[in-house]
């Protein structure tokens, strides 16, 4: 079976209390399918949100954007990975886009020191 998921993102940095990645536009009149999510977080304890924005709307705050998908990632854990497309049970999509919506990852840790993370998500456009 050909892979499904075809396009990823990449993501690396540090993050202390909170932090807001922004992954990009979805296309108007598309949705962005999530696939798998790799999360590690070497230096302290963190929560990977993958998130949507609602309707027309485009910026990272918790009351503009929809949860998707949350993981806990502690030191100890290593690199967490997640099935987020479930062989097909569960879906998890962005919102239909009007051409503003994005996708963001969100880290969020009760610790205030920096942190190293990384992030991978593979997804498709349909």
């Amino acid at each position: 079976m050909a892979a499904i998921f075809d396009m990823s993102f990449s993501n690396s940095g540090t993050a202390g209390t909170e932090l807001w990645v922004d992954l990009g536009a979805i296309p108007s009149g598309f949705k962005w399918w999530f696939g798998m999510m790799k999360s590690t977080s070497p230096d302290k304890s963190l929560t990977f949100e993958l998130r949507t924005n609602t309707a027309t709307k485009s910026t990272g705050t918790l009351a503009n954007t929809l949860l998707l998908f949350s993981v806990s990632v502690t030191p100890k854990s290593g690199t967490v990975t997640s099935d987020l497309y479930k062989n097909g049970r569960l879906h998890t999509a962005t919102v239909l886009s009007t051409g503003v919506e994005r996708a963001w990852l969100r880290l969020k840790s009760k610790s205030g020191t920096l942190g190293s993370w990384i992030s991978q998500i593979s997804y498709t456009t349909e």
